[in-house]
């Protein structure tokens, strides 16, 4: 019955707005992979982009093409991602989302000395995914802070759950996703950032598992000073990247410009003497001039230390990958401009809705709201546990059918593909 459920209701969605076949050509279809929040596959587009990549390296080295241009193009769709205006100056294009988050807890820990005692915490959801959990907490080991993991409310409204922790004056920093990777359920993130942003509250989010899939999140309107997204999910892209966003004002404020919230202006003042946010390492590709020459010049005191404008003073070491921009380009592209979210979100909500009602029927427990990518069902009474009910799908003739087990219950994520 599960097996029904789960793939009968996503084949059963109309496909004609999205054609699936000429996307993604070489998708094995003898299984049913309804993973998508784990990884994607490579749209045509983007595969193609990787290969010539790779052949251009082996057949001319000395030109493989404008990754700076590349990158330059990549912040700019990531922007249009995010929505609510954002410029690719305010977006640094990272390693892993771990390393963007890390990047934020180095960036907030005066954020976390600046409260008195007893109020030093970092605000988490319960089973979060530990990209944006375990640098804050060796943020709070290192300050005498407090990791504080919000467990699940009985009502599944986490917006209130997490106001309230907010409002009682012990927070320091909210690192939050806008959904729960394991099973989709919503956080209402306009809700709890302007709550965050009332009590001077730094938001920091982790986008994975929504942009690309859902409604942009629009930064500002929610208050978030970092929002990173890896790109191998919903982004339709290579493994080797995350894009993360910082608040434009952030910036401003740092320099000192003029009129900004309470919490920009409480930023200021962590930042005062710091001459503004710092990268976790120290390279030259993020200093000024770097962007128009192959070597920075070396002077009688060293290299340049002027950082490039914007969130690109954020940004690690080593030039842009070769292969991981053009494909991201290809990617980034086909999800923004070619297929656009609120197609992508329409048809996966569907596909979710679907499976959530049919599931529920069958005694399953499903979130209140979920995600339009991910709905998670935990077993209820008498029902074997998750996993090996996934085990058993897995394991179906003629086609399997692979879905998640992500903490006791069955992620699914269906796939446009």
């Amino acid at each position: 019955a599960l097996c029904v459920c789960v793939y009968m209701s996503a084949a059963s969605v109309d496909a004609a707005p999205i054609d699936a076949a000429s996307l993604w050509p070489e998708l094995d279809r003898t299984c049913a992979y309804i993973n998508a929040a784990s990884r994607t596959p490579l749209p045509a587009c983007v595969l193609a982009a990787g290969e010539a990549a790779v052949r251009r390296k082996a057949a001319t080295p000395w030109d493989i093409g404008d990754t700076e241009a590349q990158k330059e193009e990549v912040r700019t769709l990531f922007g249009e991602l995010l929505g609510g205006g954002v410029s690719s100056r305010d977006v640094a294009v990272l390693p892993s989302c771990s390393f963007a988050m890390s990047v934020a807890a180095h960036n907030l820990r005066g954020a976390m000395r600046a409260r008195p005692a007893g109020r030093r915490r970092v605000l988490v959801l319960e089973d979060q995914n530990p990209s944006n959990v375990m640098q804050w907490q060796a943020l709070c080991d290192d300050e005498g802070g407090e990791l504080l993991a919000l467990p699940r409310p009985a009502d599944g409204d986490w917006a209130s759950a997490l106001v309230a922790q907010v409002d009682s004056g012990s927070v320091a920093v909210a690192a939050l996703p806008p959904c729960h990777w394991c099973d989709g359920a919503v956080v209402d993130l306009a809700v709890v950032g302007a709550a965050c942003s009332a009590r001077g509250v730094p938001l920091v989010v982790d986008a994975t598992q929504w942009l690309g899939a859902a409604a942009p999140l629009e930064p500002a309107r929610i208050g978030a000073c970092f929002v990173a997204c890896s790109v191998h999910k919903w982004l339709l892209g290579p493994y080797g990247a995350c894009l993360c966003y910082a608040e434009p004002s952030f910036w401003r404020a740092l320099a000192g410009g003029a009129a900004c919230s309470r919490l920009l202006l409480h930023v200021r003042t962590l930042f005062s003497s710091r001459r503004g946010a710092r990268p976790l390492d120290h390279h030259d590709r993020n200093r000024e001039g770097a962007q128009h020459v192959e070597c920075l010049p070396m002077g009688p005191r060293g290299y340049p230390t002027a950082f490039q404008p914007g969130a690109r003073r954020l940004e690690g070491g080593g030039r842009p990958s070769y292969i991981v921009m053009p494909m991201l380009v290809a990617a980034l592209r086909l999800v923004a401009q070619q297929l656009t979210t609120r197609r992508i979100a329409a048809r996966l909500g569907e596909m979710t809705s679907l499976v959530a009602a049919q599931a529920a029927a069958l005694g399953f427990e499903v979130p209140p709201r979920h995600a339009p990518g991910i709905v998670g069902l935990r077993t209820g009474a008498g029902m074997p546990p998750a996993a090996e009910l996934v085990r058993r799908l897995a394991a179906l003739k003629p086609r399997p059918v692979l879905v998640s087990e992500r903490l006791g219950g069955i992620r699914v994520s269906p796939p446009l593909y």
